[in-house]
């Protein structure tokens, strides 16, 4: 990334955690700063983000596509969503049901040029050796470090805008 107020970051926040809202807020005012501050372009958070299970239970199945986002580039990166993000089955007691679960971590960042995806924290290796938190890239952004973003290699998405949407049910 050569200049980084090209740039746009989704935040995503569990909603469901406790304990950990005065972290999340730290993140929050961290982001809302580099937009005040104009190190990049746009900011949006979804603040809603819970434990998701099929799209069928789920009313915010973007969630879901955003995730299988994530993965891709994660993918394309040779680098892994685990151990922050969990996909795994879960079973119910007296039912013979079995649903795949994607547990999101406390906080989640992209940052995306245009229709490029070009980052997504937190993140590991393939080996699971070195992981990429949010604070180290918004450490990145904040030191005006953007180099530090050309080790990882951008994915083409099918979407310029953010997926984030609330379901007012």
């Amino acid at each position: 990334m050569t200049d980084t107020a090209d740039h746009r970051i989704e935040l995503y926040l569990r909603g469901d955690t406790y304990g950990s809202y005065d972290r999340q807020q730290r993140i929050l005012a961290r982001v809302e700063d580099l937009e005040a501050e104009g190190v990049v372009t746009d900011t949006e958070v979804d603040a809603s983000w819970q434990r998701i299970r099929t799209p069928e239970q789920d009313s915010r199945d973007a969630a879901l596509a955003t995730y299988d986002e994530f993965g891709e580039w994660a993918g394309e990166n040779g680098y892994r969503l685990e151990p922050a993000f969990e996909r795994r089955q879960r079973s119910y007691i007296g039912s013979d049901a079995v649903h795949d679960v994607v547990v999101f971590p406390m906080a989640s960042l992209a940052v995306y040029e245009g229709s490029d995806l070009q980052a997504v924290f937190p993140c590991a290796d393939g080996t699971g050796e070195i992981n990429f938190t949010v604070q180290d890239c918004l450490d990145a952004f904040e030191s005006g470090e953007s180099d530090w973003f050309e080790q990882f290699a951008a994915v083409t998405v099918d979407r310029a805008s953010p997926r984030l949407t609330v379901n007012a049910d």
